[in-house]
């Protein structure tokens, strides 16, 4: 009884250690640098706004399908609005306060 045991345990040590050997890939992540623009000036948190958007198409052109429901596959907007949304909420508060303020005056259109 007793090798049986053994056995049985080498083989669920050798099943475990296959299975953790999987290394698997970090999650994909949006960025956007904003270091070297003014928080304060009109201009620069445009160009901020114009970053996110950069950032949240950038990672839709690649990893939509991972960010977008089947059902909302045809609604080319959902990835990149869920994005920005993300980016927004981690943003540190005087970084989303300039955003919001960018955003409310981003040219229409």
């Amino acid at each position: 009884m007793r090798p049986l045991v053994i056995v049985c345990g080498l083989l669920l040590a050798a099943c475990s250690t296959t299975v953790s050997a999987r290394s698997e890939e970090p999650a994909p992540k949006a960025r956007f640098h904003y270091a070297d623009l003014n928080l304060r000036d009109p201009a620069d948190r445009r160009v901020l706004v114009a970053r996110v958007d950069q950032a949240a198409a950038d990672y839709c052109r690649s990893h939509s399908d991972i960010v977008t429901p089947y059902h909302r596959r045809a609604d080319a907007s959902y990835c990149p609005a869920s994005i920005r949304a993300q980016l927004m909420w981690a943003m540190p508060p005087r970084v989303r306060h300039a955003y919001d303020s960018g955003w409310a005056r981003r040219p229409a259109g």
